[in-house]
Parts: C-alpha cells; sequence; structure tokens
C-alpha cells in the first residue's frame, strides 16, 4: 500500500513537472521578430493580429513599430532581461492613420519616439519648442517608413511633427 502512495506521488510530481517545463517553453522569449509579435498580441488590448515591420535597438531595449489586423498601430518598447531573453514593457497605441508622437524612458535617458504607417511619405519635420520659443526644426527621411527617435534632455518642451509624401501632401 505504500508503494502504491510513493508511487502515486513519484507520478504526480512527474505530471507537474512536465506541465511546468511545457508553459515555461511554451510562453514567448522575445528573442524573435515573430516571438515579439506574440508578446504583443497578449499584451496590447487594442488590436490584434500585430506584425511588426520596424525595430530598432537603443541599449539594452527593441524598439517596434506594428500595425494590427484590425486598423491600430503602436510602437512597442521590449527590455532585455538577465537571462537574455525580452519582455514586453510598454506601448503607444493609436489608430493606423494617426502619427504615433510619445516617449520612454530607457536607461535613465528620454527618447523622443514618432512612427506613422498611414501613408508612404518621403521626409518628416519635427518642430521643438521650448518656453513658448521655436527652438529647432529637425528632418529626417522617412522613406523607409523607419522609426525616428530623438534623444532628448529638455524637461519641458511641445513637439509638433508633419510628415510629407513624394507630391508634397502633409500628414499631421
Amino acid at each position: 500500500m505504500k508503494k502504491k502512495f510513493l508511487l502515486c506521488g513519484v507520478v504526480l510530481v512527474v505530471c507537474i513537472c512536465a506541465a511546468f517545463i511545457y508553459y515555461v517553453q511554451s510562453v514567448p522569449s522575445g528573442n524573435t521578430l515573430e516571438s515579439r509579435e506574440e508578446l504583443l498580441d497578449d499584451a496590447v488590448s487594442k488590436g490584434e493580429g500585430w506584425t511588426i515591420v520596424k525595430e530598432i535597438k537603443i541599449d539594452d531595449c527593441i524598439v517596434s513599430a506594428a500595425y494590427s489586423t484590425d486598423h491600430k498601430a503602436t510602437i512597442a518598447i521590449f527590455r532585455s532581461t538577465s537571462n537574455g531573453n525580452y519582455k514586453f514593457s510598454t506601448s503607444l497605441n493609436r489608430s493606423n492613420n494617426d502619427i504615433i508622437i510619445g516617449g520612454a524612458m530607457i536607461n535613465g535617458q528620454w527618447y523622443d519616439l514618432i512612427w506613422y504607417n498611414g501613408a508612404q511619405t518621403k521626409y518628416a519635420e519635427i518642430t521643438y519648442s521650448i518656453s513658448g520659443k521655436e527652438d529647432k526644426i529637425l528632418k529626417y527621411d522617412t522613406s523607409d517608413g523607419g522609426i525616428i527617435y530623438i534623444r532628448n534632455n529638455e524637461k519641458e518642451y511641445n513637439l509638433s511633427v508633419c510628415y510629407y509624401d513624394s507630391e508634397g501632401n502633409k500628414y499631421e
């Protein structure tokens, strides 16, 4: 009788270990574009069927630009973990036709993040105003649809963004 209980106990422990191993293996690691898309599907409540189209690496973070099957767009931040994987940290979510303007603190440094998926554009003009005075206008080539990221040390400022296509049409 004691051997039956011992055998049942061993079988139970083996089953629990197998279930744990299966769970750990099934959680996306964030190491590949496809696994980060899975993490987005799980983490972002607005939008489903995410496709990552652009990525940049800033320090130990991956910044991904993606669109969903239900016409949403996002810039998502994935932070590296101690075991070399990446976990979802935060995202900026908009409609696919809106310019995403936001930012993130990465290793103690603020970055302005900008991305537009609504149309094929040629360039973007970004205007910073500090203390109510227009400080600088920056121009970026956007023909590849990339994420614009700008390291920023200012605490208080206004930021405006205009995208232009090859015909001169303005998107803001």
